[in-house]
């Protein structure tokens, strides 16, 4: 890919629809959509940036659409160069005339995320606003696409920029000290570099002790539903749902596979999984459903463990209960309907357990369900608009190495151990911050990222 290139894509779905936009950036932008364009306005190149122009997109002559384009002249555009947009009407067909257009008169199609490259490339935006383009894009809920937006605006950008200074400054004490022996590290520089440093290891522990949180915020929490057969796990996933998802009968062993389905409870997104129900069996391919159901128990971040309050404790049950990790387990106390107002004779076998009674059948008690979810997920508490969230394994693993190489030369800072071995480690922190906001991230990395996008972003 080439800077100098123009590009052109569609940056709308390709699919039925009463609007279809079309993007053009760099140098010959204008004047390759001015070539295509019949309007009003005497000249696209001299013509107000940001402003609306109406007219038709023709190709010699023969008239293509009906639209309306947006010139932004650079560095005001998304890219930082001229930039057109097309707005047409949404026929793939039509879309697709327009663009093989635009490309025969001089633009090459854009690669995945080429767009927001530019962007990025040209200083627009930095590595944590790329991605959160791609995490609002993607947002599954209301949480998630907070989040996004927070980190559009710059937010945690701003945060790790703060900590850079910070450790900047210690680094440059420290490399005086190397630099003119006569002027060592006294007692009272050495005091201050320590607090320094504890109070920008304190900062980026406090960006951390939320990363977990919040990149399941943004990815949302895995929820496994499991029990014996006929226990109502998929009238329990059905009534969550509110729709009929899951296929329901009275035989044994209906559910073969699994089912993955999104909710959002209070703006989380949930990922519930219906799965096969846990016997003994000799079914060859009941037996690899429930193989499935256990391997996808063991990764999920919430498992559901539902029981039939109607009926004793089978053995399988007995097993599934020994079998879970309770600080991640909600016991579902199914066909609540069934009772005379009171618990199963065995609710004992449980009570140490975090349980909730319901009827999957009639809904009651699933409102309850909902709450304990995301009680369970965010302690009562969703992100403030004033905190810095980090959202993905990515920005989690460098700040991690940041933290790390801040530790040890605090370490060999208050063991005076050699200026030199600090300024070493102050480096490598100052790398690590550097690779969440892109200044040092390789760029195998960074094309990684940016192929995750769609083309006419």
């Amino acid at each position: 890919m080439s800077l100098e290139d123009t590009i052109a894509a569609i940056a709308t779905p390709i699919q039925s629809s009463g609007l279809g936009v079309i993007r053009v950036s760099g140098t010959d932008a204008v004047s390759i959509v001015e070539s295509l364009f019949k309007g009003k306005v005497a000249s696209l190149k001299r013509t107000e940036t940001h402003k609306l122009q109406y007219g038709w997109i023709h190709d010699e002559g023969e008239l293509l659409d009906q639209v309306l384009l947006v010139v932004m002249h650079a560095p005001h555009s998304y890219t930082k160069e001229d930039v057109v947009e097309i707005q047409c009407h949404g026929s793939p067909l039509v879309l697709r005339a327009i663009l093989d257009l635009i490309l025969r008169h001089g633009a090459r199609l854009a690669e995945p995320g080429e767009f927001t490259q530019r962007a990025f490339l040209h200083g627009r935006m930095d590595l944590t606003q790329v991605e959160a383009v791609a995490d609002l894009i993607h947002a599954t809920s209301e949480v998630g696409a907070k989040l996004a937006v927070q980190q559009l605006q710059g937010k945690l950008f701003q945060a790790i920029d703060a900590v850079k200074k910070q450790v900047i400054s210690i680094a440059s004490v420290i490399e005086a000290s190397i630099e003119f022996p006569e002027e060592s590290l006294e007692l009272t520089k050495r005091e201050d570099c320590l607090q320094r440093l504890d109070c920008v290891c304190a900062d980026l522990e406090n960006m951390l002790s939320r990363a977990e949180q919040g990149r399941q915020m943004r990815e949302g929490f895995s929820v496994v539903l499991i029990g014996r057969p006929n226990v109502g796990k998929s009238s329990l996933l059905n009534t969550l749902l509110r729709e009929q998802r899951s296929i329901v009968t009275s035989i044994p062993g209906t559910t073969r596979d699994s089912i993955e389905e999104s909710l959002q409870i209070q703006g989380v997104a949930f990922r519930l999984t219906d799965t096969a129900g846990i016997r003994q069996t000799k079914d060859l391919i009941e037996t690899e459903g429930i193989r499935r159901t256990e391997k996808i128990r063991d990764k999920a971040d919430l498992v559901l463990l539902i029981l039939d309050a109607s009926e004793k404790l089978t053995e399988e049950d007995q097993s599934l209960i020994s079998d879970v990790e309770q600080e991640r387990t909600i016991v579902v106390i199914n066909k609540k309907d069934c009772l005379s107002g009171k618990l199963p004779e065995w609710y004992e076998a449980i009570s140490a357990m975090e349980s909730v009674l319901i009827s999957a059948k009639f809904g009651d008690g699933c409102d309850d369900l909902e709450s304990c979810l995301f009680e369970k997920v965010t302690q009562g508490r969703l992100p403030q608009k004033d905190e810095i969230w980090i959202t993905n394994l990515r920005q989690q693993k460098a700040a991690k190495n940041a933290q790390a190489a801040l530790q040890q030369a605090r370490e060999i800072l208050e063991h005076s151990a050699g200026e030199e071995f600090i300024a070493v480690d102050l480096r490598s922190c100052l790398n690590a911050l550097g690779e969440i906001v892109g200044e040092t991230t390789p760029d195998d990395l960074l094309g990684q990222i940016f192929s995750e996008f769609c083309i006419g972003k």
